[in-house]
């Protein structure tokens, strides 16, 4: 039987799918399953978001959203999860050889090699792969405030060339989000609004910026806000992880 892929390619993803070409991208992304979801599976206490829980992000985040809500994609999420806890060396050693292809695949192609890790995770493994794969521009979303400023600080020093991090508010991490901006980084904010909804100008006084026109956010200025609309049953969330765009 084949090994299963751990990355997706971006073109399988609808709302990076339309930015592809106009970018001139090659690209792909990894999904595992959210947060404690694998840890019946185990048996024992697991997480691939260790602030899903405090935020609140957990029923909404998009793992449970749009193609996440099919059986088989599930499962498939499951399986990838578990063999990224039970068999971690190979399941690295692999993400390795995929990564390479990819690079080699985007430079035949004279394409740019883009890699998002963390797409419905929290574990910042880019941060140590990045470094290992020059030619390969990496971006991902974090709750993790001390991975956050501690990459920013890693920035100002002139690492992290090609390892773009934008921070996610959560519902209990206001504080830190607003800290954040006050730091110079980016926070990535979801407001209550439907497809085509006019953003908020300001979030704390700080610009928003609309974060939904693609998903590749080492080509957003620095120090915004990144403005989302609520997604499929995220809309009706009320544990403040979703934001009224009037505040």
């Amino acid at each position: 039987m084949a090994t299963q892929k751990i990355l997706s390619n971006f073109a399988s993803n609808p709302k990076t799918r339309k930015a592809l070409d106009f970018f001139n991208i090659e690209g792909s992304i990894m999904h595992l399953a959210s947060a404690d979801s694998v840890s019946e599976l185990l048996g024992r206490k697991v997480t691939t978001c260790p602030l899903a829980r405090l935020n609140k992000c957990d029923t909404g985040c998009l793992d449970h959203q749009g193609r996440g809500r099919m059986d088989s994609v599930t499962h498939a999420r499951l399986k990838k999860t578990a063999r990224f806890f039970n068999e971690r060396s190979e399941f690295i050693g692999q993400l390795r050889g995929e990564l390479s292809l990819q690079e080699k695949r985007a430079a035949k192609k004279g394409k740019r090699s883009v890699a998002r890790l963390d797409g419905t995770s929290d574990l910042g493994l880019a941060e140590g792969l990045s470094p290992e794969f020059p030619g390969t521009q990496f971006l991902d979303y974090t709750k993790v405030t001390a991975r956050y400023l501690r990459w920013i600080r890693g920035r100002k020093a002139g690492r992290f060339a090609n390892y773009s991090l934008t921070y996610s508010l959560g519902a209990g991490n206001r504080s830190d989000a607003i800290e954040v901006l006050q730091a110079g980084g980016n926070v990535a904010v979801v407001f209550r609004l439907r497809k085509g909804q006019p953003l908020p100008d300001k979030w704390e006084g700080f610009d928003v910026i609309d974060g939904d026109l693609h998903d590749f956010r080492f080509l957003d200025p620095e120090n915004v806000v990144v403005g989302l609309r609520s997604k499929g049953t995220s809309y009706h969330d009320r544990s403040g992880f979703v934001q009224e765009p009037t505040q």
